[in-house]
């Protein structure tokens, strides 16, 4: 495999730092480990989450929340543009080979001469119709037509970027899942013209009954956005989503 250039978090990823960050989130929000499965979805629409590296410390954090919340499971990995499509699982102990393959775009080389081999992501980017329309209304209804079986609640890291719904597309998906065994956490870059927090503001106004859906709204540039923080702001909705079920 050709590997793409991984972009570490601003002073190198600190992976025992957010074992420790996520392990007190995970106390104080009062969920235990073993009792919940992890999904990440990616953007697969945009280029500049990939290229800044951006996804990829997104990877690291969700794999850092996987290994605490389940570390006897690996965190299932999907990238959605118009349609969903599966990637490798990810494990803490192999992220950053995961984010070479799958969580960066290589930089373009100046000379065609010194062109190689892109690395996974870029090796299938027309096949999985990356870098074109998105619509998280069927990111949504995929993901929950293929939600593991069993007891324990998954809890959706659903990554966005600038993220647009057009029409009822998304609320009628997560209208239609609301009384599945998931948690979707909207989290990213709302970006200009975005639709999602009106979307998801509508939602909660409108729609009382759907209770399994939360927006983090603490998030900044991704390496500004304290470690403790983001896994206290995902874990609390999800464990108050628990306790009313």
């Amino acid at each position: 495999m050709t590997s793409g250039e991984v972009h570490p978090l601003k002073g190198g990823p600190n992976l025992h730092k957010g074992r420790i960050a996520a392990s007190v989130a995970a106390h104080f929000s009062g969920v235990r480990r073993n009792s919940i499965r992890v999904v990440l979805a990616l953007p697969g629409a945009h280029r500049h989450p990939f290229q800044d590296g951006t996804v990829a410390d997104m990877v690291r954090r969700a794999a850092v929340l996987g290994e605490v919340m389940s570390p006897t499971s690996d965190v299932s990995t999907c990238t959605y543009t118009s349609q969903v499509h599966r990637l490798p699982s990810l494990r803490l102990s192999d992220a950053e080979r995961w984010i070479a393959d799958w969580g960066v775009l290589p930089r373009a080389p100046l000379l065609s001469r010194d062109a190689v081999p892109g690395n996974l992501l870029t090796q299938h980017a027309e096949r999985y119709a990356l870098f074109g329309a998105e619509d998280p209304g069927e990111a949504v209804k995929e993901i929950a037509q293929n939600l593991p079986e069993g007891d324990a609640p998954t809890l959706v890291l659903f990554f966005f970027w600038g993220l647009r719904s057009e029409g009822t597309a998304l609320a009628d998906q997560l209208d239609a899942a609301s009384g599945h065994n998931v948690f979707w956490q909207f989290l990213g870059d709302p970006g200009l013209g975005s639709s999602v927090l009106g979307d998801l503001d509508a939602l909660r106004a409108e729609a009382p009954h759907i209770r399994n859906v939360s927006l983090y709204r603490g998030w900044e540039l991704i390496e500004e956005t304290p470690e403790y923080l983001l896994y206290r702001g995902v874990l609390k909705p999800f464990t108050r989503w628990r306790k009313e079920r």
